[in-house]
């Protein structure tokens, strides 16, 4: 079957080949209705850009990848799901062309299934990545072939870094505080990895307000899913009914409900919960849960912006955005 061309479709809409490359571009001279046209007849002839011709032209490939980090074989959840979602609109707005892809701060594949395929191959501009680690080997990796890239969420060990990230260590303290105006003298913070910085970060804001105001507060880690979640509620509801929560992940509270509901006990009344991240999901939990709200929409949009600066040459590779949090209050705590 014949490859449509450019010369195929300016010739179906009586025009030249230069406007029709200039529509695909998203050129605004271009009027409304040869867009119009030129884009009806792009979609009935099903033609298609060819990447490595448009690679050649103008050393640019409209694409940029986004990792993600793999949590014990899971990949995002609903926190990510929101910001990606922003993203997408960002780059889509910009003319972008977004790749999504799991990956390991520790080791990382460069084969067609991994997006470090793509950054090998110059089929990408540049990367946003989620979720870095003390010694993250993509971090070394895009720093060291030079690609333009931005993190959601900082990296401690670099001071050239652009990031975009939540003041996490004032959400540990903030939460703490906020637990503590709700009478509240012994708390247990529920944590994911505790090599990964944003949990470091939390925790320390945690123990901080706690030890200022000598509170009982305890960390634990490694508590990175639902699953988890309810089996650490679980144990701790064995040693008293009365319990204090702060989830590091409003997710991961539908394991907390659900333990406090399998013994019969009642959210807040006998177990109070309090969550980070205000995902949708949050306001239609029973009771709709209480959370530090973590801002997606200026997350993704804000990462995103400083993405695209760094890739039009306006900007160094050093602007970082922290992010203040606030308490949403619901029904939980």
């Amino acid at each position: 079957m014949k490859r449509i061309t450019i010369k195929d479709v300016a010739r179906e809409a009586n025009t030249s080949q230069r406007t029709v490359s200039r529509v695909l571009n998203k050129d605004p001279k271009v009027k409304k209705e040869t867009r119009e046209k030129v884009q009806r007849i792009i979609e009935e002839l099903g033609f298609e850009v060819h990447m490595p011709a448009r690679l050649l032209k103008e050393k640019k490939t409209k694409q940029i990848v986004v990792f993600i980090d793999r949590h014990e074989g899971l990949y995002w959840g609903s926190f990510h799901n929101e910001i990606l979602q922003e993203l997408h609109k960002a780059a889509r707005k910009e003319g972008y062309r977004m790749v999504i892809s799991s990956s390991s701060g520790d080791s990382f594949e460069e084969d067609e299934n991994d997006g470090f395929y793509l950054v090998k191959n110059g089929l990408c501009d540049g990367a946003i990545m989620f979720d870095s680690k003390p010694g993250d080997k993509r971090i070394e990796y895009l720093s060291r072939r030079e690609v333009p890239f931005v993190l959601i969420g900082k990296d401690r060990e670099r001071y050239d870094t652009p990031f975009v990230d939540l003041d996490n260590e004032y959400a540990g303290y903030l939460g703490a505080r906020y637990l503590h105006s709700k009478g509240h003298e012994k708390m247990t913070f529920f944590l994911g990895n505790e090599g990964f910085v944003v949990n470091k970060e939390r925790a320390a804001g945690f123990n901080r307000y706690c030890e200022e105001h000598k509170l009982e507060g305890t960390c634990h880690y490694d508590v990175a899913s639902m699953g988890k979640a309810y089996e650490e509620t679980l144990r701790l509801l064995e040693d008293s009914p009365k319990q204090c929560i702060f989830m590091s992940g409003d997710e991961r509270a539908l394991g907390v409900y659900r333990a406090v509901r399998e013994k019969g006990l009642r959210i807040p009344e006998d177990v109070a919960v309090l969550g980070i991240d205000n995902i949708k999901m949050g306001e239609f939990l029973w009771p709709a849960i209480t959370t530090i709200d973590q801002p997606k929409e200026d997350m993704g949009s804000e990462s995103f912006k400083i993405l695209l600066e760094q890739l039009n040459g306006r900007s160094s590779n050093m602007k970082r955005i922290m992010i203040s949090p606030r308490i949403i209050e619901r029904e939980s705590v």
